[in-house]
């Protein structure tokens, strides 16, 4: 049965049993995380720099690599940022015509409200451009574009009609948030708002990561040496980082979809 909002008011937010259960794992592996990159950081810290034609060599390479991701770097800025821009105008411009304080919104509270927001107008606007260059770089084939969004699209439909019809099912949940884009609200006929599992901010957390896997991944094509393995070491890191961030989303938030 959906219950109110009000009865979500003495408890609004659970973690236990299994859900508890999934964050102390979390928090294990992220900790086993720490202590892996600890020893690796103390061992390149103690290992030598060599002799000196070695150490101008190094300092020589680190250079080019500095050069070439300040290159890198300013060129996906340049795509990223007006639209961005865009995207925090429009979500300035939607909270002026429909504030936070709406009803419409479900039973999250204000501060959910927002990070539902940002996720699905402010990060896509810049998720959607760091993708493009991601796939710019490394897929040569034309409408290569259109087809990843039409795959996108149809696996956000096909999930998010699995969350209306399982709207208590954890693997529906997860299936739901495995994807740069999600709705966490759904409009009933008979003009209830349903809101579904999962915690909006850690969700967040998990679309920030993807976009910074796509500009690691685009930064990866042609780089080569030490440029090339520190990419990859950031990408690991990103990597674990949005396993975390998914994980405590599809753990987290409500116990079961709530109707007000």
């Amino acid at each position: 049965m959906f219950r109110h909002v009000s009865a979500l008011a003495a408890n609004p937010v659970s973690v236990s049993g299994s859900n508890l259960t999934w964050v102390i794992i979390v928090a294990v592996v992220a900790l086993l995380a720490l202590g892996v990159a600890g020893v690796l950081v103390r061992e390149v810290l103690a290992a030598g720099q060599g002799t000196q034609r070695m150490q101008e060599i190094a300092r020589a390479v680190q250079e080019g690599a500095a050069a070439y991701l300040r290159r890198q770097y300013t060129t996906i800025a340049a795509v990223a940022i007006v639209p961005f821009g865009c995207g925090c105008l429009a979500l300035i411009a939607f909270l002026h015509f429909h504030s936070a304080s709406d009803p419409a919104y479900g039973a999250f509270s204000l501060s959910a409200r927002i990070a539902v927001l940002a996720g699905q107008i402010v990060v896509p606007a810049l998720g959607g451009p760091l993708l493009g260059v991601a796939l710019g770089r490394w897929v040569r084939f034309p409408g290569a574009a259109f087809v990843l969004c039409l795959l996108l699209w149809a696996w956000v439909s096909v999930v998010t009609i699995l969350s209306e019809s399982h709207p208590d099912s954890a693997p529906a949940v997860v299936l739901r948030l495995f994807a740069p884009f999600a709705f966490f609200t759904h409009t009933r006929n008979a003009g209830g708002v349903t809101a579904w599992h999962g915690p909006p901010w850690f969700f967040l957390g998990w679309q920030l990561a993807l976009c910074a896997i796509a500009v690691l991944v685009a930064l990866l094509r042609g780089a080569e040496g030490p440029v090339r393995s520190r990419i990859i070491r950031a990408l690991a890191i990103a990597g674990v980082a949005a396993v975390i961030l998914l994980v405590l989303a599809a753990a987290g938030g409500f116990t079961h979809a709530v109707t007000t």
